[in-house]
């Protein structure tokens, strides 16, 4: 959003209120002070405060659990152990603790959040679960808080502290909520201690762990994640300054109100910028930053090389995009939920019957895409003109168990034009790029026919900057400006020349590479020429590349983004392996169910989500999270109905292609932003910068 014209986004009071800018001016104005009668303290005397928060939210028909509650505290004194005294009956609330009286102790009297809704109906979620667990049974202690608290008290933590409270801490979309209210409460009030300490979270509800607490940690760091029924602090340990977060049902980030809809937020594509960059995902709309060499080496080797310090590592192509289409299978976990009981109503309907099939339409809708590429186009016509040209060069191939002379002549003079280097420029994207000229002079009398072989065999469309076997697809952006093909020189750094010579003319000499036939053949005189989309040695302009495309007539897509099909069934995949999966993903598909919410972690603006709506459940209100979320990080999204039990998977393709069309033309946008024109790169054995020791360390004056 900051990437548009001044003036651009101009939301609805509507949108603003609910998930603009308006949304954290709310949140401040919401204050509540809950805790009284520490004003008249003298200065020197410690005393406590609590304020409380909530933000705007539309309760989902009748639920009176539906709430926001955020509170701030400062010099709270808690007791971990008798924090979980008691225990609550019913199945979901039985996570909560029941703290004993005076768990909680405070030198100011706590205010009864329940008597204030009840005088004032505006106040309503004053009466929730939060309240209940930190300030019902909390006491007034002046000479105990006095103590914990003093300055020097070994029971005193100044880091600041985040107190989480999960309401549903098995839905991956209700654990995404609470961290959306966590981002929202803070960047509301701007907590100075928070900016310059960091936040320390700490896990009160008494629910079992989850692979999400990784996010909770990485929120954390570099203070240590805590569960206090794992690690209770000591009792009477003193907090300085402690944030409190609950939410249910009703925080920006499950937002079932439809009245925003269509609405983009500043602050949920802010909460999603966030939270890739937790995970080191820098922001695919800013200008190019190079990333951290840990970063960078993890990406491309892994955290082994990152942990030792490795720099400079590169992924060996750069410049086509690779994303992932996800369908997110939900069959395995839906299977055991119907057999169990423990699925009813409309949700039991979100087994796909026909799953089989929508899988089959999704990858087919990749294929179909990507077959459209300028990229894949050419490769398709470039291999159809390999494989005829292989009768001449690579002749053994095709050749019968009993050879002609013919053939046999064939074969050495083809095998004698590897011996100089022809044979790596074979299979190639690139047009041709060379010329030679020469004479055979150890072979037999050349025959018309096997003169016309040699006129075959290097006159081709060979490519100089790819090795013989070609190079898979990179995703990564890496590449696409100037020097970025390798070491600080860039392209500088490379020998103009397609290939070296002292190596062409060792393996002349020695035959080593055609396996002794150089002393058939004499050295060929070779004449390269660079075509015009060449920058470099291993660079390649991408508009001039589409631009020839064009003047010889090929109609086809110009785009350096390529999907692939991705399986997504998560149920039985660690958290932070489907991230990975995720991080790579242009295009998420998948019945209503929690996995949607890996939205938020897709590039904001240039992602896609489909969600599938049986005829059962296509009007149920929570299918505006997945809405909300989506349009709310100005992604693409699209309701996928269909009646009956089986998907339609022929309008599940159009869908599809169309997402494939919006993350595309969005990614393109967003590379031309950060590094201009459009290029790939090769770094690979042949093309790559020398290393050397830093100049500080080895100078490199001559002695």
């Amino acid at each position: 959003m900051k990437h548009r014209p001044e003036g651009a986004y101009k939301p609805t009071p509507t949108c603003d209120k609910y998930v603009g800018m308006g949304y954290l001016n709310a949140i401040r104005s919401s204050k509540q002070v809950m805790c009284t009668g520490a004003g008249g303290a003298p200065s020197t005397q410690i005393t406590s405060g609590i304020d409380c928060f909530t933000a705007p939210f539309v309760r989902v028909g009748n639920s009176s659990k539906a709430g926001i509650s955020l509170c701030r505290s400062k010099n709270l004194v808690l007791d971990s152990c008798r924090f979980f005294w008691g225990k609550r009956k019913g199945t979901m609330s039985k996570k909560f603790p029941v703290p004993a009286h005076g768990a909680v102790r405070l030198a100011c009297d706590p205010v009864n959040g329940t008597a204030k809704a009840e005088k004032d109906k505006k106040l309503f979620w004053l009466n929730s679960i939060h309240h209940d667990v930190w300030w019902a049974n909390a006491t007034r202690d002046d000479a105990g808080v006095q103590d914990a608290c003093a300055e020097g008290s070994k029971k005193l933590v100044t880091t600041p502290t985040l107190f989480v409270m999960r309401d549903r801490h098995a839905n991956y979309a209700h654990e995404m909520e609470v961290v959306s209210m966590a981002f929202s409460f803070l960047a509301a009030i701007e907590p100075k201690d928070v900016a310059e300490k960091g936040v320390q979270v700490v896990i009160v509800d008494q629910a079992p762990p989850t692979g999400f607490l990784e996010t909770w940690a990485r929120i954390s760091h570099p203070h240590r994640l805590r569960i206090l029924t794992h690690e209770p602090f000591p009792n009477g340990t003193c907090f300085r300054s402690a944030y409190h977060v609950y939410t249910f049902a009703a925080g920006i980030g499950y937002n079932t109100n439809g009245l925003v809809t269509k609405c983009e937020s500043p602050v949920l594509t802010g909460l999603s910028n966030w939270l890739r960059q937790l995970y080191d995902e820098h922001d695919p709309a800013s200008r190019f930053v190079t990333p951290s060499p840990a970063a960078a080496a993890a990406a491309v080797a892994g955290p082994a090389a990152a942990a030792a310090r490795v720099t400079g590592l590169r992924p060996p192509t750069g410049g086509i995009v690779l994303k992932n289409v996800v369908w997110l299978s939900r069959r395995n976990l839906e299977t055991v939920r119907l057999l169990l009981g423990a699925s009813e109503g409309w949700k039991a309907m979100r087994l796909v019957r026909n799953e089989d099939a929508v899988a089959a339409a999704v990858m087919a809708a990749v294929q179909e895409w990507n077959a459209e590429s300028c990229l894949l186009k050419r490769f398709d016509r470039v291999v159809k003109a390999e494989y005829e040209r292989s009768f001449t060069v690579v002749s053994a191939v095709h050749l019968a168990a009993k050879p002609t002379g013919e053939q046999r002549l064939r074969r050495l003079l083809g095998t004698a034009l590897s011996a100089v280097g022809l044979r790596r420029w074979g299979r190639a994207l690139l047009q041709d790029s060379t010329t030679a000229t020469g004479t055979a002079t150890a072979a037999p009398a050349a025959t018309g026919s096997s003169a016309s072989a040699l006129a075959s065999a290097t006159s081709s469309d060979d490519d100089p900057t790819e090795d013989e076997d070609g190079e898979d697809v990179s995703d990564t952006e890496y590449g696409g400006g100037e020097g970025a093909s390798g070491g600080e020189g860039g392209e500088e750094d490379y020998d103009e020349d397609y290939e070296d010579e002292d190596e062409l003319e060792e393996e002349a000499e020695t035959g080593e590479e055609a396996g002794g036939a150089a002393a058939v053949a004499a050295p060929v005189n070779v004449t390269k020429v660079k075509p015009a989309y060449m920058i470099s040695n291993n660079i390649v302009s991408l508009d001039r590349l589409w631009e020839m495309d064009a003047a010889d007539g090929h109609s086809c897509r110009r785009t350096n983004v390529l999907f692939k099909f991705v399986d997504g069934d998560f149920n039985e995949m660690p958290y932070h392996q489907q991230l990975q999966t995720i991080f790579r993903t242009g295009v998420l598909a998948g019945v209503h169910g929690a996995g949607l919410t890996h939205g938020f972690f897709l590039p904001p603006g240039q992602s896609a989500v489909l969600q599938l709506l049986g005829e059962s459940f296509a009007s149920v209100t929570a299918n505006n999270v997945f809405r909300n979320m989506a349009v709310g990080v100005s992604n693409f999204y699209e309701d996928v109905l269909y009646q009956g039990v089986d998907v339609d998977t022929e309008q599940l393709k159009q869908a599809v292609k169309r997402a494939m069309d919006f993350v595309a033309r969005k990614s393109m946008e967003a590379q031309a932003r950060r590094q201009g024109a459009l290029r790939l790169v090769l770094v690979d054995q042949a093309h790559f910068a020398v290393e050397l020791p830093p100049k500080d360390t080895c100078p490199r004056e001559q002695p």
